[in-house]
């Protein structure tokens, strides 16, 4: 499963993707899907839903706080996931 970290600009996403590959998180740039982008178009970056404690302890040293945080069900729709 995978989750997404919504960002608000493309440059913090590469600051988050950039503290993210420093811990070993891999992870990947995307564009938000646009259901979950209330803002219309934005960019993300997806980590695997079991690495979410450690990016975002990760991203908080940073002190880099990702906008929403999105988890691709099963059935292929987003689910919120509230911190």
């Amino acid at each position: 499963m995978e989750v997404y970290l919504t960002c608000r600009s493309l440059t913090f996403a590469q600051s988050a993707s950039r503290t993210l590959s420093a811990a070993r998180i891999r992870n990947m740039i995307v564009r938000t899907p646009q259901n979950m982008s209330r803002e219309g178009c934005g960019y993300a970056v997806r980590i695997a839903a079991g690495a979410l404690e450690t990016a975002l302890g990760a991203l908080d040293a940073a002190m880099l706080t990702p906008k929403r945080i999105f988890r691709r069900l099963p059935a292929g729709g987003f689910e919120e996931v509230k911190r």
